[in-house]
């Protein structure tokens, strides 16, 4: 088919030009940036997205029999729940032919990580407010971080003010321009200076996308038995994708402050890891020894819990509004002052834990609130559609972004 229009985003970005003929490639960067419908010449034929592959009736049913295991705390009964068990299934079901293909053994994708033996006594749950006090223990944040807020908190600031602060950052615009050219943003040519990244993206978006890339290089040294941080920044980076394409669906403005708000929603946690340690082990131990969700035992053993603890560190940090309510309310989208926004992080996360991509920590998947769902007010399929670009966009983000770096 050939478009017979052109098409373009939410902020007037030209996507693809009339006379297109829609490609792969394109019809990625219509789901990427929300975009459901287009006036094309001529027919085509529809295709089911997330269409079973031919998997051995032994695989399938291990992999059926795992995701019922996770879904445990869920009510399973919904259309939502039911689609998400699908996606949950399928995309477990395909890893595991592709390892048995490839001479491995498909069962190790069942085999729950070791969680570190804690140690004794267990310490006392501590003051969520104490552990913001002390600038040192929270470990310093690159320089151009605070430049940003600075730029993001000045009404006067222009476009030209926001390419300054992150063109001084040599680092930053390597990671920058990677992202910016990848198939994340699908430009029609390629992006070689932060100048054009802004005057293309827009100012709003390349600084909080700057943000949160910023951010990722300031977490070192927490303990590899506790957490794998490549495996968390994938977990994160994947709800990051997912609201950003759930806000596109939306027609929501600015949708980098969710790519932001998902890679930085468990933040809290990674703050725990790197101040309390041992908290963190008995934490972990507990959740696995009597299959709990580790986001329940919070409360119990730290005596806070991660959204809690992140929203407040991003306040402490004078980061957008927005972006700290939406990682303090993203499992209580009903109490945020913008429900629906925070919902959106709310069902990225679930599908994020859904899809098994990384992990902060979770090996069961945290309750979705229905009412979350229902404030999206979206159809199941987005679901599909959502988890297809997620699997093409999050080893290559992760790549791109070198968290291991």
């Amino acid at each position: 088919m050939m478009l017979a229009a052109d098409v373009v985003d939410r902020n007037g970005r030209k996507l693809l030009v009339e006379g297109d003929a829609l490609t792969e490639q394109s019809l990625r960067i219509l789901k990427i940036w929300g975009v459901t419908e287009v006036v094309v010449d001529g027919e085509g034929e529809d295709g089911e997205c997330l269409s079973p592959a031919e998997i051995p009736q032994e695989l399938w049913q291990e992999a059926v029999a795992f995701t019922d295991r996770r879904f445990a705390y869920n009510d399973v009964t919904s259309d939502v729940m039911i689609e998400l068990r699908r996606l949950a299934t399928l995309h477990l079901a395909r890893k595991m032919l592709a390892r048995q293909e490839a001479g491995e053994d498909p069962l190790s994708l069942l085999i729950r990580p070791a969680v570190p033996q804690p140690a004794v006594p267990r310490p006392e749950p501590v003051d969520v407010q104490s552990l913001l006090q002390d600038d040192m223990k929270l470990g310093s944040l690159p320089s151009v971080f605070h430049k940003l807020v600075e730029v993001v908190n000045d009404s006067r600031s222009s476009a030209a003010d926001v390419a300054e602060v992150i063109t001084n950052d040599t680092d930053l615009v390597a990671r920058l321009l990677r992202v910016v050219n990848s198939p994340f943003y699908g430009m029609r040519s390629r992006i070689d200076t932060i100048s054009r990244a802004v005057t293309v993206i827009g100012s709003n978006q390349l600084v909080s996308l700057a943000m949160g890339v910023s951010i990722i290089s300031s977490f070192k040294g927490i303990p590899e038995n506790l957490i794998r941080m490549r495996h968390f920044w994938e977990h994160s980076i994947a709800c990051g994708i997912g609201a950003r394409i759930l806000a596109s669906y939306h027609k929501m403005s600015n949708t980098e402050r969710f790519f932001v708000a998902g890679m930085l929603h468990d933040i809290g946690r990674l703050l725990a890891f790197k101040l309390l340690p041992d908290h963190m082990a008995h934490l972990l131990h507990m959740a696995h020894s009597q299959e709990r969700i580790v986001q329940q035992c919070e409360k119990e053993v730290l005596g806070f819990t991660h959204d809690r603890l992140g929203g407040l560190l991003l306040k402490a940090w004078k980061c957008p509004v927005s972006l700290e309510k939406n990682v303090r309310y993203h499992h209580l989208p009903a109490m945020s002052p913008s429900v629906q926004e925070a919902a959106i992080l709310c069902v990225a996360d679930v599908l994020a834990n859904a899809l098994q991509f990384g992990s902060s920590g979770e090996s069961l998947i945290p309750v979705l609130d229905m009412e979350a769902w229902r404030a999206l007010d979206l159809p199941v399929s987005v679901l599909g559609q959502t988890a297809v670009q997620m699997e093409f966009q999050v080893a290559e983000i992760v790549r791109l972004m070198d968290v291991d770096g």
